[in-house]
């Protein structure tokens, strides 16, 4: 049986260690994120080859994965212009 490859975020929280196993970047982007925002020490994000990555290394995974670009990119839509009805 194949064993599925993840992504792994930890920190250290007051009582131990919290640990994600995310199947992917996006997915370990936001756990990093939670984490951070939770103030837990000692975060590290390791990807399915085991090599450590930074927040960065995760976003350039995310957005170069073809995955819909952040709200940030999208340019704006074109507004629609209303014609009065011809009697």
């Amino acid at each position: 049986m194949e064993q599925r490859r993840l992504f792994v975020v930890r920190g250290v929280a007051e009582k131990g260690t919290i640990t994600y196993k995310c199947p992917t970047a996006a997915w370990a982007l936001r756990k990093l994120r939670d984490l951070t925002a939770a103030e837990r020490r000692d975060i590290t994000v390791t990807d399915p080859d085991g090599t450590q990555l930074t927040e960065a290394d995760l976003i350039g995974l995310v957005e170069g994965s073809g995955a819909a670009p952040s709200e940030e990119v999208i340019p704006a839509a074109p507004q629609i212009t209303r014609q009065p009805a011809l009697a």
